[in-house]
């Protein structure tokens, strides 16, 4: 047996729960924030200004990791 096939299949079926667990939330209630980082730069997207404001924080640690790693 590969390690990595085991590894990649058990992966995905915790996916696949982690996924199906959430279709079952009301849709009302939902709040997301996400950081799409494109080398050094940060794309931040969301529907929450509370959750918007930590991947704020978040992204300034990212980005400020990216760039001290280059020099």
């Amino acid at each position: 047996m590969n390690p990595a096939k085991v590894f990649s299949g058990i992966a995905l079926i915790v996916l696949g729960l982690m996924l199906y667990s959430l279709s079952q939330i009301p849709a009302d209630n939902v709040e997301f924030a996400g950081i799409i980082m494109i080398g050094p730069f940060p794309i931040l997207v969301g529907n929450s200004a509370g959750l918007m404001v930590a991947i704020l924080l978040i992204a300034a640690m990212l980005v400020i990791l990216t760039l001290s790693a280059r020099w």
